[in-house]
């Protein structure tokens, strides 16, 4: 019996359907969806990462060049499956932040604060061109602010 191997994902940037792809697919009586066959000289077979017998576990669907109308009507037509969903946040741009909105980012300002640096005092002239010999310690920087909740 061959060994289970890992899953591995093939990118079709121009994916028009199984049949455009080069695929035969075919479901069997308990659900899986398997490669029936791969046609010579698809964009399938050109991968060299699809063959027959694979088991088809799982889709990537990039909305990039999808109309706003395909993506909402693919979304709907998903029930209750597994859905990983890739998302960014616009901040203010989003057409649906408002200070009730979970997913907005909080707008936080700061009025005050106090920065304080500390480095060692140099007393008279010093030409910095001749060589400092013995240890030099780093500024130190101690930088306060008020307290806040998020």
């Amino acid at each position: 019996m061959a060994e289970e191997e890992e899953t591995r994902e093939v990118l079709f940037p121009d994916w028009e359907g199984p049949d455009k792809t080069g695929l035969t697919i075919e479901q069997k009586s308990g659900g899986e969806i398997f490669v029936k066959e791969v046609k010579g000289e698809s964009p399938a077979a050109r991968s060299g990462k699809v063959y027959e017998g694979d088991q088809i576990v799982g889709a990537t669907i990039y909305f990039d060049n999808m109309s706003s109308e395909e993506t909402a009507e693919l979304l709907k037509t998903l029930n209750r499956h597994k859905v990983g969903l890739k998302l960014q946040n616009k901040g203010e741009k989003s057409p649906y932040c408002s200070p009730s909105s979970t997913p907005c980012r909080p707008n936080i300002s700061i009025s005050d604060v106090d920065v304080n640096l500390k480095a060692p005092k140099v007393k008279g002239d010093m030409d910095m061109s001749q060589q400092i010999e013995g240890d030099i310690k780093p500024a130190e920087v101690d930088i306060k602010g008020p307290d806040t909740d998020i």
